[in-house]
């Protein structure tokens, strides 16, 4: 018993005093904070401050706090220690920030972007092992070194500390360098954002609306059309373009190029991108459709459509200036998340895995009798208010063109086939409630005398992604997108009838552009101006994810049928400079 308590006083006993350890406990506790709670978050910001819906000014003040709580915390636990529990709670704090700062700048696997899809966690089962063994070794040299030397033990933990901070210091000023410290206090600052007026609206007469369900491929469409076959009878009136391409293979810059047709070739920052596009279109669609006296609403969210809202403003109807509200819990909780997926070990990496969409969770704005005017794509949360409120008439309104963003086939799936939220759903569960949701839609329609003289289309942005293994196999592999179209003056008589022709998002601007008897000669060839047998030659721009292929740019151009990936040709890859979160 002698022994035990002699053990335990030896584990306590210390010469030196608090004042002593206080200059390594400082370094060692700030190092940790300026790694994961202030540097990360911010670092992630300013890569991907397109992205960000909240200013940069407004972040800073909340990590500061949340990294001044968290340093006084862990200050307080280690001069509360001594002996070798300080040293041993010196070694695994110091250990877990040299191996978080290796982990974020060199250790990291590329699992891709953010942008909902699952990742199989499982195909990194040996590389998450090796990762851990690595996390291990760098806590066994701290440790073995302060058994051999607590005098070089301490001297390394503090030199290493300070250069730690002292290279994410020079990092830091380098990005801000890099982005212009201009640009990154100015993003989030813009008081123009996407609202959710007339989401619930239609016009008199001569409506156009789009319901876009992301990532359709018309392989989920078949399939789905297999599952509820009753289906081709409610979309009587419609006519399924089965050979249908798109543009680029993710919704930024998809939905923008469709809309104005200009390129994107991540050789420019997304925000010069969509400033471009938007003040300078090949085809000004919605300009053009607002000129005529027409109104135009897009609902989608802003950063992956339009970037700065501002510069749809005057033609895009639902636009809006209000004082917008950040909220501080949501936006630390999601970036230290951001920042934790980033530094931690690959086998944690799957619980702070998240979506970069729940970014527009952190912004909202009060509008009349709304909790919430600020409109982001959320399925269940339009379900919910159009049971409330139903469509009404604008009688105001000559000719609208509406547009409405819905997950559909991208994950994560969050909805089922009733439209009702869900932790854990199924691609095919999310579409039939997205499609559930448009037929009733259309039921209002018909029952408030709307639905022949409308152009209603259903479509996606892009169609399935690349899969997870990182070679060429992963983009060499046909990808068709899902197109419906019930023109107008066509009731719902007969059922849901099959196109072959060889059409593009080209063709459809183009028609949209005829439906609000606009010159279409400028938009190029209408897709009733095709002929049913013609052969057509067509492009599309595909990322590639991840191994070899990441960063990549590939530029197909498909010559007849679509569907046969023989007759796709790759005629160039090049590197992509700007990519984001």
């Amino acid at each position: 018993m002698g022994n035990v308590k002699e053990k335990l006083r030896a584990l306590w006993r210390d010469q030196r005093s608090w004042r002593v350890r206080l200059p390594l406990a400082i370094l060692c506790a700030f190092s940790w904070v300026f790694t994961f709670i202030l540097f990360g978050p911010c670092e992630i910001y300013i890569q991907n401050m397109q992205e960000m819906p909240f200013p940069f000014l407004t972040m800073v003040p909340a990590l500061l706090l949340a990294g001044g709580a968290v340093f006084a915390v862990l200050l307080a636990v280690l001069l509360l220690l001594r002996g070798k529990l300080f040293n041993l709670a010196v070694s695994i704090l110091f250990a877990w920030t040299l191996a978080g700062y290796l982990q974020g700048n060199l250790l990291n696997i590329d699992h891709g972007s953010l942008d909902g899809n699952a990742v199989n966690w499982q195909a990194f089962r040996s590389p998450m092992l090796i990762n851990c063994l690595a996390w291990l070794l760098m806590l066994s040299a701290v440790l073995l070194l302060l058994y051999l030397s607590r005098r070089l033990w301490t001297r390394t933990v503090e030199l290493a500390g300070a250069i730690i901070i002292g290279a994410q210091i020079v990092a830091f000023i380098a990005l801000l360098a890099g982005a212009g410290l201009y640009n990154v206090v100015r993003i989030g600052q813009e008081k123009t954002y996407i609202s959710r007026d007339g989401i619930y609206e239609v016009a008199r007469k001569q409506n156009v609306i789009v319901f876009l369900l992301d990532r359709l491929d018309n392989q989920y469409t078949d399939e789905v059309l297999e599952l509820h076959p009753e289906w081709r009878d409610r979309l009587a009136g419609f006519t399924y373009y089965h050979d249908f391409t798109g543009s680029y293979a993710n919704t930024r810059p998809a939905i923008a190029y469709f809309m104005t047709g200009v390129e994107h070739d991540y050789s420019v920052p997304w925000d010069d991108y969509f400033h471009r596009a938007w003040t300078r279109p090949v085809h000004p669609l919605l300009q053009d459709i607002h000129s005529a006296g027409y109104a135009a609403r897009v609902f989608s969210d802003c950063a992956y459509v339009f970037g700065r809202a501002q510069d749809a403003e005057g033609f895009v109807d639902n636009i809006h200036r209000d004082v917008q509200t950040v909220h501080h819990d949501i936006m630390l909780s999601q970036m230290l998340t951001l920042s934790a997926y980033r530094y931690a070990p690959e086998a944690l990496k799957p619980y702070f895995q998240m979506y970069s969409g729940d970014l527009g969770d952190i912004v909202s704005v009060k509008g009349d009798g709304l909790e919430n005017n600020l409109f982001t794509v959320d399925d269940v949360a339009f379900w919910k208010g159009y049971r409330e409120h139903g469509l009404t008439v604008d009688q105001d309104i000559d000719g609208l063109f509406q547009f409405y963003h819905f997950e559909g086939a991208h994950s994560p799936y969050v909805m089922d086939e009733n439209a009702q939220s869900v932790l854990q759903g199924t691609r095919n569960g999310q579409i039939t409630g997205n499609m559930e949701m448009i037929f009733r839609y259309l039921d209002e329609l018909e029952e408030k005398g709307l639905f022949d003289d409308a152009t209603i289309i259903i479509t996606t942005d892009h169609a399935r992604p690349p899969g997870h293994k990182g070679d060429m196999s992963d983009v060499s592999a046909s990808r068709v997108l899902t197109l419906m179209v019930k023109p107008a003056g066509a009731g719902r008589d007969g059922p849901l009838q099959v196109s072959n022709k060889q059409v593009c998002q080209d063709n459809l601007r183009a028609s949209i552009a005829g439906c609000f008897g606009l010159d279409t000669a400028p938009y190029g060839r209408t897709i009733e101006s095709i002929g049913e047998n013609e052969k057509m030659t067509r492009v599309v721009w595909m990322r590639g994810e991840e191994g070899k292929m990441a960063n990549q740019l590939f530029t197909f151009q498909i010559n007849g049928d679509a569907n046969d990936f023989a007759n796709w040709k790759l005629i160039s890859k090049r590197e992509m400079k700007h990519i984001g979160l």
